[in-house]
């Protein structure tokens, strides 16, 4: 068992796309990614999304340091209506691997009209092995 801990974030309710700003209690302020520690593995364990209707991607690139890092879309999720989706990912997590220490993963958002959306993300850090 690794490092369990919660993210969250909102849509700023104005634009229709966008990164999330994710906050959470091993987090000092706000960040736009995540950075993946050498030789470990982050899993994404639970997902909730609420408010207006909203696409929320996982995006992840192996070079966050890069002057313009190149992301890749590795998970999906629809909020098709107002309301709320819950997710909890007990047998298949996203996993997400560390082998050089400039991997990272982010979460964006898109909206068909701008409303306000809200994300919580449980993140498990364990050792790959």
């Amino acid at each position: 068992m690794g490092e369990l801990f919660t993210v969250y974030g909102a849509t700023n309710g104005t634009s229709t796309t966008g990164t999330f700003s994710v906050t959470g209690d091993i987090i000092a302020g706000s960040v736009s990614y995540i950075t993946i520690p050498y030789g470990m593995k982050a899993k994404i364990w639970g997902k909730r999304i609420a408010g207006a209707p909203v696409t929320v991607t996982v995006n992840y690139t192996k070079n966050v340091s890069a002057s313009s890092p190149s992301w890749v879309a590795v998970d999906t999720e629809v909020l098709p209506s107002q309301g709320e989706l819950d997710l909890e990912m007990d047998a298949r997590p996203v996993i997400l691997r560390s082998d050089l220490g400039t991997e990272a993963f982010q979460f964006t958002w898109s909206q068909s009209t701008a409303g306000t959306s809200y994300v919580a993300f449980e993140i498990e850090f364990t050792e790959d092995g």
